[in-house]
């Protein structure tokens, strides 16, 4: 059986109000002491890989709009606007700083990097969309942490060796926010948490698709994740309509020259 694990972030990333460029008169974003942006190489092996040094940053195959997600800690749904190539077109990017400097630091820096080299502005702006509520209606299957000092954190895991396609979410020492995050993701919408459920727990959710993905069809025997998420846990998404944060390029152009 082949599976793939996917680890998600545990704490999601706070946004700033407004991302973009400093306004005149605050201080300036800091900056990469080097940096290099530039096609793919046409005989690498085309895997995707982005990662945050002490004192490097390295991304390869990856499209403005993925750098833009890791600069200001967004999901992709949370990105409008700007013209095709931003999530088309692929790049690899390595900078460098002159000391070792935490990954909040790093990501400004990128962010500095992004605005200097594409001339991105981006700007956050509420939006009314589709949003869901998790809640709880009989809660079952929450389990203690079997590590309490257990990194907290919920995984995808794929499966796919029976011909068929379907997922399961395993929460390790995780809470109902992070669950919430998660299915945010994966909903392509905001998800609140209204549980009310607090700490942190072990769980899993077994869920499929409503149709076929990457050419494979769901597993029959699998629930699609609303229902999953009523039989394996009691809770239930409920949708509605409420404000959504958008971030919108204002403005972007292909990358300067090094």
């Amino acid at each position: 059986m082949r599976r793939i694990l996917i680890c998600l972030a545990a704490i999601a990333v706070t946004v700033p109000g407004q991302a973009q460029q400093p306004a005149t008169g605050t201080a300036p974003l800091p900056t990469f002491d080097a940096a290099s942006i530039k096609p793919p190489d046409p005989k690498g092996i085309g895997a995707i890989d982005l990662r945050f040094y002490p004192n490097r940053f390295v991304a390869t195959t990856v499209t403005l709009s993925q750098l833009i997600e890791q600069a200001y800690g967004l999901q992709a749904r949370e990105i409008i606007g700007g013209p095709d190539w931003v999530r088309v077109e692929r790049f690899d990017v390595t900078a460098t700083t002159g000391a070792d400097v935490g990954s909040d630091q790093m990501k400004l820096m990128l962010q500095s990097l992004l605005a200097d080299r594409f001339q991105l502005q981006i700007v956050r702006e509420m939006q009314t969309g589709t949003i869901y509520r998790l809640t709880a209606r009989n809660v079952r299957s929450l389990n203690p942490p079997a590590k309490a000092d257990d990194r907290s954190i919920v995984s995808i895991i794929r499966n796919d060796g029976n011909g068929f396609l379907s997922y399961e979410y395993r929460g390790r020492n995780a809470t109902m926010e992070q669950l919430a995050t998660t299915l945010g993701g994966q909903l392509r919408a905001p998800v609140i948490d209204e549980t009310k459920v607090s700490g942190n727990y072990d769980f899993r959710i077994s869920w499929t698709y409503d149709e076929a993905f990457g050419g494979l069809q769901p597993d029959p025997n699998i629930p699609t994740i609303f229902s999953a998420l009523e039989r394996d846990l009691g809770l239930k998404l409920v949708a509605d309509k409420g404000p959504v944060p958008v971030h919108v390029i204002r403005r972007v152009s292909k990358p300067s020259a090094n």
